[in-house]
């Protein structure tokens, strides 16, 4: 039986309240997300949405989501069993998506790139056969690396079906694909890190609080490479049924960070995924101590910000991981001379995230992950 874990909390969620004093702080305003959107607001990029599905509901425009596809297989007593990708009993590809592209109406999040477009990829994840749901998720990155995808968004991790996934995941990247993937939430004491995060290539996405500090619960190690808003949300809760304050967990803020992708990818559609990863990395918000990074947060909260408005990150060679070990005959690379040194400093005080747990859904269980962590090590660039 294979095991998926998906990073987010709902079972500390309450119903969207009206009290002004109960909604999650405003990350987007940190962000300046407005600014942002007056240069690039997504257009013309695709975010594939490996995950449970996607169910319209208030706060995600149809327009934004595209058909995408269910890669669900059906039970053995019903092999002709249809699942649509636009239905999501649990939520959590629903929030995934609204968090990338929602309009903020009826209680929902406002998405960071809410000109891109989702493409939902439906697996089991919060069904009975939610087992089966990592080798589903290898079909759903093929299909989505085929049709169209610049960036695919991975909220979850899966151990047992981890060299599908991780074919899955080469295939993606052959093709000019980004992949995002949740660091996980086992955190201190039991830190159990995703595998996919370790893959090359692939950006493991982990979570901070409003003050730009590491959490706790944050599973973290040498395969973190950037950090995203991910504590108080807005999320579907009740078996999907409405929006519901909670902690959003490395799901969320992987979704921040396809997202702040996507933003700067639309302001410059000839970069290939190296470099719109390198920029994101060169203009993070780094560690507070001053070092370029550490194995809590990586190099630090995403900043798109940084190279839309600020001109900062040079996106370097089209075809080099920009997390590859540099040359042993040649100097480790530095950030460009546009990023700026005292980053630490405003990690502290702007781009911040939150607390996470992992959730079990279904059949999905919170264990295991970290069962063959010694077996593959993610390269550094420094």
């Amino acid at each position: 039986m294979g095991v998926v874990v998906v990073a987010w909390a709902v079972g500390v969620g309450t119903v969207m309240p009206a009290a002004a004093d109960s909604d999650p702080p405003d990350y987007l305003k940190v962000m300046k997300a407005e600014e942002l959107w007056k240069v690039a607001d997504g257009s013309g990029i695709t975010v594939a949405v490996v995950d449970s599905g996607f169910k319209e509901v208030p706060g995600v425009r149809s327009e934004s989501v595209l058909p995408g596809v269910s890669v669900i297989e059906p039970p053995v007593e019903q092999p002709d069993k249809k699942y649509s990708p636009h239905d999501d009993v649990a939520g959590h590809g629903t929030t995934m998506t609204a968090a990338i592209v929602g309009d903020g109406s009826g209680g929902g999040p406002k998405g960071l790139a809410p000109g891109a477009k989702v493409m939902p990829v439906r697996t089991s994840i919060g069904m009975p056969l939610a087992f089966a749901a990592g080798g589903e998720g290898a079909q759903g990155i093929r299909y989505a690396a085929d049709h169209g995808a610049k960036i695919i968004n991975l909220s979850w991790g899966d151990h047992y079906a981890f060299e599908k996934l991780k074919s899955a995941v080469q295939y993606a990247q052959s093709k000019g694909v980004l992949v995002f993937a949740a660091m996980g939430n086992e955190g201190e004491g039991n830190n159990a890190g995703n595998l996919l995060a370790m893959l090359p290539g692939v950006i493991g996405v982990g979570a901070i609080d409003e003050k730009a500090m590491p959490l706790k619960l944050s599973s973290y190690g040498p395969e973190t490479d950037l950090s995203a808003y991910g504590s108080k949300a807005r999320v579907r809760c009740k078996e999907n049924t409405r929006w519901c304050v909670a902690d959003g967990g490395t799901s969320y803020a992987t979704a921040l960070a396809s997202a702040s992708a996507a933003l700067v990818w639309s302001a410059h559609p000839d970069w290939t995924a190296n470099q719109v990863a390198r920029v994101l990395i060169e203009t993070a918000g780094g560690p507070v101590d001053g070092s370029k990074r550490n194995d809590r947060i990586g190099y630090g909260a995403v900043r798109p910000r940084m190279v839309l408005l600020e001109k900062a990150g040079n996106p370097g060679a089209p075809d080099v991981d920009p997390l590859a070990p540099a040359p042993t005959n040649t100097p480790t690379p530095t950030a460009s001379t546009g990023q700026t040194a005292a980053a630490p400093a405003e990690a502290a005080s702007e781009e911040a995230g939150l607390p996470w747990q992992w959730l079990a859904l279904g059949a999905v269980v919170a264990a295991g992950l970290g069962l063959a962590g010694t077996l593959i090590v993610k390269r550094r660039r420094s």
